[in-house]
């Protein structure tokens, strides 16, 4: 969920810079953290976030009106981003109390806000309130970009994934094909299709269809690769992805070489004190260890 958000809060982000006339300090640094994340570069897109959050905390209107919302907004998902969801709910409600007095409930930038409620809800493990959330920003969008958007396949995928996480397979499934279909066809969202792919040969995976999890995976991985590159950390995390594929199916050999590459992109992009490093390298040395004992 996380990801998602963090994909697109640093154009909103800019454009709201923009709007404003601040084409130094905040545009400057919202341009230079969306650029870094681009590239897998997560410790300057981590400063430069910060700063972006520093000059919209000073600079936000004293009355409440749609800068002032969007600010809140804006905020709440750059916190979210780096993982404080506490602060960023705080954030989105007060955003979403906004955006309800001054437009009413069929306002797009209200349909946001609710997305990024809902993840924050299912970040927390609160399912049964992200559920409604999602919907809601979905028939807005649906009702405002119609039902074949980007902006509703976003939507539309996530409630697959709440679906996916509840064990709630049949649902999920038909859910994450619309979005992926979706996505697929609009020009531009390559790297959101490739979202779907994951969730649906994780969705397979579970399953204990192997062989359509696996196709999925590389699916995505070939998606990945053609949007951001052969060297970006997104890569990484899906052969982390097909490493506990095949740890799964019993074909440790294979699970190795992918935690293997993984890693090894990881430290390249990233460095070894990552998180997914950390994870992955001890995936890796976890079956390195049932081999030898072999």
């Amino acid at each position: 969920m996380r990801v998602a958000i963090a994909r697109s809060i640093f154009s909103t982000l800019l454009l709201t810079a923009l709007l404003r006339g601040e084409t130094n300090r905040l545009a400057q640094a919202v341009q230079k953290a969306g650029d870094y994340y681009r590239q897998g570069k997560h410790q300057e897109a981590e400063k430069s976030a910060a700063e972006a959050i520093a000059i919209l905390e000073s600079s936000r209107p004293v009355d409440d009106n749609f800068d002032d919302a969007a600010s809140l907004n804006d905020l709440g998902a750059l916190l979210y981003a780096r993982g404080d969801t506490v602060g960023a709910e705080q954030l989105f409600q007060r955003a979403r109390a906004d955006y309800e007095a001054l437009a009413g409930p069929d306002d797009t930038r209200l349909a946001s806000v609710l997305y990024n409620l809902a993840g924050v809800s299912v970040e927390q493990g609160r399912y049964a309130q992200a559920e409604p959330l999602y919907r809601t920003s979905l028939e807005i969008r649906e009702k405002s970009f119609g039902a074949a958007h980007p902006l509703a396949a976003e939507a539309r995928n996530d409630i697959g994934f709440l679906y996916l996480q509840q064990g709630k397979y049949k649902e999920a499934e038909g859910w994450l094909e619309k979005a992926f279909r979706d996505w697929e066809s609009a020009t531009g969202f390559e790297a959101y299709a490739a979202v779907a792919l994951n969730n649906l040969a994780l969705l397979n995976r579970l399953q204990g269809r192997f062989d359509k999890a696996e196709s999925l995976y590389k699916q995505a991985a070939a998606v990945e690769e053609k949007a951001f590159g052969a060297e970006h950390p997104e890569l990484a995390t899906t052969r982390m992805s097909l490493g506990a594929l095949y740890q799964a199916w019993g074909k440790n050999g294979q699970a190795i070489e992918a935690y293997k590459q993984a890693l090894a992109l990881l430290e390249k992009t990233v460095g070894a004190q990552d998180p997914l490093a950390i994870e992955a390298r001890g995936k890796l040395s976890a079956l390195e260890a049932v081999k030898g004992r072999r």
